[in-house]
């Protein structure tokens, strides 16, 4: 982990702690994730027994399990980063805790908690790492259910989340809760690689048969392999093409980057994915 990667994590986690003890908790916004249940079952518990359980604990003890069944799953390798960040992100949710919330009306706190969160989940993503909750419980069922993609799997877990909310709630904060949600994510696609959800990336790198087993081993996404030639050098290159969705780019970025340092890299908009592992329409 670079030392770009740590401020990245830090300055991320202390925002998106920001954004969930100043906006989102004190409204009753719940975004989804990890740090949306523990909003819901702090208010919960404060319903049933008069004082509500501290948002750090609860986000630890759901991320717990999840990191455990991540570990055996996944293995530690590829989640030791992401771990750094949830460990962090609960002691900056700590801290946090201390600032006065903000004092403003719903739709206020949806768009800018919405804005900052996006901001400091962008850079946790941009580090290659994530906070654990949905994302991770969607690359442990994506082993188990082949036939959704991991961007499918997430939204489904995020809407399970945020409906759940509604009876504890009720439906007007529902409907800011989607509004924060929507917002989080356009600010993530704007700071990792600008509007589209999905991007083409075309890899030159003489390390290419490296590159490729990793980006279908790990990323779990298909590889084409190009044949191309440098006009300067009249040398025959490989060419690696893939279709990644937004939250794995920071990641492949990544392992690109360790595997060569030296690899060329175009990442270019794809307006429009149909087949398997995307949805007709990204």
């Amino acid at each position: 982990m670079t030392k770009k990667d740590i401020i990245n994590i830090f300055l991320g986690t202390f925002l998106m702690a920001v954004g969930i003890c100043s906006f989102f908790d004190p409204h009753g916004l719940i975004i989804g994730g990890a740090s949306g249940l523990s909003i819901l079952l702090s208010e919960v518990f404060k319903r049933i027994f008069g004082e509500g359980l501290p948002l750090w604990l609860l986000f630890s003890v759901i991320n717990i399990p999840l990191f455990g069944a991540g570990f055996r799953v996944l293995g530690f390798s590829s989640l030791r980063r992401s771990f750094f960040a949830a460990t962090l992100l609960s002691a900056m949710i700590w801290a946090a805790d201390f600032l006065p919330p903000v004092e403003s009306d719903l739709p206020i706190a949806a768009v800018f908690g919405g804005f900052i969160e996006g901001i400091g989940l962008g850079l946790v993503l941009r580090s290659g790492s994530t906070t654990g909750g949905s994302d991770l419980l969607a690359m442990i069922l994506t082993k188990y259910i082949p036939g959704l993609s991991l961007s499918t799997l997430i939204l489904a877990t995020d809407c399970a989340i945020i409906a759940l909310g509604f009876p504890v709630f009720g439906s007007i904060n529902v409907f800011y809760a989607v509004v924060s949600a929507y917002i989080t994510s356009k600010v993530i696609d704007l700071s990792l690689t600008g509007a589209g959800y999905t991007k083409a990336v075309y890899i030159i790198s003489d390390k290419w048969e490296d590159i490729s087993e990793k980006i279908m081993n790990e990323f779990e996404r298909g590889v084409t392999t190009l044949k191309g030639r440098g006009e300067y050098t009249k040398d025959e290159k490989n060419v690696i093409l893939c279709v990644i969705p937004k939250k794995q780019l920071a990641g492949l970025k990544k392992m690109v980057s360790d595997a060569d340092k030296r690899a060329f890299f175009i990442i270019t908009e794809a307006a429009e994915v149909a087949g398997e592992g995307f949805s007709d329409k990204k």
